[in-house]
């Protein structure tokens, strides 16, 4: 509970995206003023505190949100989720929505989203697999109509590089 009145100040942040490139191809802006303009230095000593014991942690776990879905990964994870087209192969991300970071401890929960400014996680692009060929037929009874149509699923494979909490 440290950590809500710090965490309420982003709750208005409707523009921060699930992930942002770290290449040199920028995908989606990263955040909006407000929230770079928030700092470490307005916390309170306990809070400080309390991110650097979660830090002293050997392992840590956090859930992200991608594309409005939730992950719960640990590093050298790999997420396989919806097709994102703008990515290519060995793209890194970052991944700043996150709503729950912790360790076998510890755990930070925000309100929705956990600070940025507390952490670092990053992904790589590692696949673009197809999904298995499914077979659609339709029929119409009593007469000669039949139809069949084939589906595939296309998917991204990320692989989580890096979990890092800040050290304040």
């Amino acid at each position: 509970m440290a950590f809500a009145g710090i965490l309420r100040t982003f709750n208005g942040l409707k523009t921060a995206t699930a992930f942002t490139r770290i290449s040199a191809r920028a995908l989606y802006t990263t955040q909006t003023e407000a929230a770079k303009t928030a700092t470490a230095a307005s916390w309170s000593n306990n809070s400080i505190e309390l991110v650097n014991r979660l830090r002293e942690q050997q392992k840590y776990y956090a859930t992200v949100v991608i594309k409005g879905r939730p992950f719960t990964v640990t590093q050298n994870d790999i997420i396989v989720m919806d097709r994102i087209k703008d990515l290519e192969l060995g793209d890194s991300l970052s991944l700043n929505q996150v709503t729950e970071l912790g360790s076998h401890d510890y755990t930070i929960k925000g309100q929705p989203m956990v600070d940025p400014s507390l952490f670092k996680i990053e992904a790589t692009v590692i696949e673009h697999p197809d999904g298995k060929l499914f077979t659609v037929t339709k029929k119409k009874q009593r007469t000669a109509h039949h139809k069949t149509t084939y589906h595939r699923n296309r998917y991204t494979m990320l692989r989580v590089s890096k979990i890092d909490v800040n050290k304040f």
